[in-house]
């Protein structure tokens, strides 16, 4: 048996770990356009930032691919892949066979048109390990910089430049920052934390063009406007797309990625697709989705790699979720926490806000079933309420209970604590009620303010 994977970062990594689990003798190939070891790249707006050292970024230890029988194929590009020979081709025009092929090439970035925007040094995209290392290798304390696009990656790269001592300008063409991972409310609030941090944010604006020369290489930015914003670093962060390129053209399936059955299995079954370029089930919206985010793509690739391995395990589905934190004011967005933007009807909103303390608690609800959230400054519960989207349980007894954190809500998770540990079903009486009563252990007032509805706020 023959396993090619084609990608090197979470996916890959969950798939390998899971061949090997079943498969121990089979060849494995995983092919990487990157020169490193498989790191960490949530992290790398952190070692931007000085946050993060190097010992800390890779994933997995180095014997990691020895440990594990894989040959690594570091620093080629995969240009096509030939189903009918059940052939891959690199870029030397070399051939691999394989009879199973797994495909987690990820996201890639939708860089716009700006003119100069490969014409000096100074400029470029943030997304892999080496992009962050080129722009530490020209940073300096003091330094402007700017960074255009202002979704999740262009936020996290603003932040770690902030915190590395630049003086940022956000730039974002449409009218609010983050519009695909937060609601309206959630966005001004993040945009005031940015803003107090320092960070210049621009929303509705347009970059035409990046100029600089030979000698200093970038030197500003003109908007569409004529407005001229001097600078010595440019970072492109535009957004990413599902990385379908090898799928496309082929007999495999493409609709907002790769399209993928429970099994990972593309419309080809020995061709499997998994990670931020898989388009998989997602759970609160019950249809299909690309969930691209780091903890789903090790789980997809451990789903893919049982399954390439002839242990056909079916995957329940995905939930989106985001989770960064920005001048100690941390941020969760997931599942389906905007219904209003995605035109779905009949959903319940509750909401808990004090802007005083940079605290807002959204939750979605449709159908009896908690589809979604939004958790700024007060997170506590964020775990809990995953596991309710995740598992889609009637949750109509206690959903005026989860942000007030009455009784109901500890009772409810106590039962069902039990009802994972022992087996045993839950009945639930149409009103809610228990006989025992909570106890905490600590900060007794603090609990009876929660008791009579006067919960004081963190």
């Amino acid at each position: 048996m023959e396993y090619i994977i084609v990608g090197n970062s979470a996916a890959a990594v969950g798939a390998i770990e899971s061949i090997r689990k079943v498969d121990q003798k089979s060849n494995l190939t995983v092919v990487s356009n990157e020169p490193e070891h498989v790191y960490s790249r949530p992290l790398i707006a952190h070692y931007l930032a000085g946050d993060v050292k190097e010992d800390r970024m890779p994933y997995r230890p180095e014997d990691f691919y020895k440990k594990h029988r894989v040959n690594l194929m570091p620093e080629r590009t995969v240009t096509e892949v030939d189903p009918l020979a059940e052939q891959i081709c690199l870029e030397d025009g070399s051939r691999l066979k394989y009879d199973h092929l797994l495909l987690t090439t990820g996201s890639r970035v939708n860089a716009p048109p700006i003119a100069g925007c490969e014409d000096y040094d100074g400029g470029g995209i943030f997304q892999t390990y080496e992009d962050a290392r080129q722009i530490i290798a020209r940073l300096r304390k003091g330094n402007r910089a700017v960074v255009i696009g202002a979704g999740l990656i262009g936020l996290r790269a603003a932040y770690g430049l902030q915190e590395a001592g630049a003086n940022v300008t956000l730039i974002e063409l449409l009218p609010r920052i983050a519009s695909r991972v937060l609601d309206q409310k959630s966005s001004e609030m993040v945009r005031r934390s940015l803003e107090a941090g320092g960070i210049n944010v621009l929303t509705s604006c347009a970059v035409q063009e990046i100029t600089g020369n030979s000698s200093e290489g970038v030197t500003g930015i003109t908007l569409k406007s004529g407005e001229k914003i001097d600078c010595d670093l440019v970072i492109i962060a535009t957004g990413v797309a599902p990385n379908t390129t090898l799928a496309e053209n082929t007999l495999i399936e493409v609709n907002m990625g790769i399209v993928v059955n429970p099994y990972f299995q593309t419309s080809l079954s020995n061709i499997f697709a998994a990670g931020d370029v898989a388009e998989t089930h997602d759970i609160p919206r019950q249809s299909g989705m690309v969930n691209a985010n780091w903890p789903n793509a090790y789980e997809q690739g451990r789903y893919a790699g049982l399954c390439m391995a002839g242990e056909m395990k079916r995957y329940p589905g995905s939930v989106g979720m985001n989770a960064v934190s920005f001048f100690n004011m941390p941020v969760i967005s997931m599942g389906l926490f905007d219904p209003e933007s995605e035109e779905i009807e009949g959903a319940e909103i509750k909401e808990r806000i004090s802007e005083k303390n940079n605290i807002y608690q959204k939750l979605v609800f449709k159908d009896n079933r908690l589809k979604g959230a939004i958790l700024i400054g007060d997170i506590s519960y964020a775990g809990a309420i995953n596991d309710l989207i995740r598992e889609q349980n009637l949750v109509g007894i206690i959903k005026d209970s989860v942000l007030e954190e009455k009784y109901q809500l500890y009772d409810y998770l106590r039962k069902k604590r039990e009802a994972d540990v022992e087996g045993t079903a839950i009945e639930w009486p149409e009103t809610h009620s228990s006989t025992r009563r909570y106890e905490k252990s600590f900060n007794e007032k603090s609990w009876t303010e929660r008791e009579l509805d006067k919960r004081a706020w963190r």
